[in-house]
């Protein structure tokens, strides 16, 4: 775009020089000077439209440009917040599975501390209960 802008301008210096170094031999009429006037003018405008198509087709392009990437931001944007839905729920659901594991692991740690309890309890009476009878054998021998 730079490279035909300059081009235009130097194309249009370039005519302005020309025409102020051909200096007309023998006098006009100012039907001719009148024509040249037009021409000069509409070969302005000519280049002025044809610079000013350019530059809306480029902004066209830019425009097309930055609905796609606002396309493409959006479209991103609901695929993070549906991984984050996603990712909460998972989070939940794995709170939940921690909760009931530690539930689970509680009770069964105070069942074992409750068989070790009886157990030990077991332990201790039976061997009471040895020395009771053998307490018992011994007083009956002795007596």
């Amino acid at each position: 775009m730079l490279k035909s802008f300059l081009a235009i301008l130097f194309c249009s210096v370039a005519i302005a020089f020309a025409a102020e170094d051909a200096q007309p031999a023998d006098p006009v009429s100012t039907e001719a000077v009148g024509q040249i006037a037009v021409s000069e003018v509409q070969a302005e405008l000519a280049m002025r439209d044809s610079v000013m198509q350019e530059r809306d087709s480029l902004c066209a392009v830019e425009k097309d440009s930055l609905r796609k990437a606002v396309v493409v931001e959006e479209a991103k944007c609901a695929n993070w917040e549906q991984s984050y839905q996603t990712m909460k729920q998972n989070n939940e659901v794995c709170a939940q599975a921690l909760g009931i594991a530690l539930e689970v692991n509680e009770k069964t740690k105070d069942k074992a501390e409750e068989e070790r309890k009886k157990m030990t309890m077991m332990g201790g009476s039976s061997f009471l209960g040895g020395i009771g009878i053998g307490l018992l054998i011994m007083w009956l021998i002795m007596k």
